[in-house]
């Protein structure tokens, strides 16, 4: 199997046909980051996906082959979503009351979204990168441009918050 590095290299020289199989290798990974994430909503998961990896190739030659691939992408991904979420609630005081509102479908995550229902949108978004996909603090906090300490107590106060 072709490294993740190499097909970076290789869409860089010969191709953006090598960035497809980097594609099909985290397509689903970033959509189950997507679902989580948004809490169950498909669209909008679907919507950070492509925006995250429409971003990661239009900034590939700043990708640091000193870290993995994922997480340089993971990192993209976090800043969509939060993009995304910036614009969601931008237009959410347009809507009008009478349109029907959006249920998630949360199929085999019911327990997990029904944990971390009383966070805040930015403790979910730090309490699923620590204990869903196993990030560490100093990632988390290059991700969402904060201090380690700060995602520490962050995450400190998400877990008390869920006793």
């Amino acid at each position: 199997m072709i490294s993740d590095e190499e097909l970076v290299r290789r869409t860089l020289s010969e191709g953006s046909h090598h960035f497809g199989v980097l594609i099909q290798r985290y397509a689903d990974y970033l959509f189950g980051l997507g679902m989580r994430l948004t809490l169950g909503n498909k669209e909008l998961a679907e919507d950070m996906s492509q925006q995250a990896f429409m971003k990661s190739y239009t900034y590939l030659k700043s990708f640091d082959p000193q870290k993995s691939f994922k997480y340089w992408l993971t990192g993209i991904a976090v800043n969509s979503f939060k993009d995304l979420i910036e614009k969601e609630n931008q237009y959410s005081s347009l809507k009008d009351t009478n349109e029907p509102s959006y249920t998630p479908r949360l199929e085999g995550n019911k327990d997990f979204f029904t944990l971390i229902k009383p966070l805040t949108k930015e403790e979910k978004l730090i309490f699923t990168l620590r204990y869903i996909y196993d990030y560490k603090l100093d990632e988390i906090g290059d991700f969402l441009d904060m201090k380690t300490g700060t995602v520490k107590s962050k995450i400190s106060r998400a877990v008390e918050k869920l006793k």
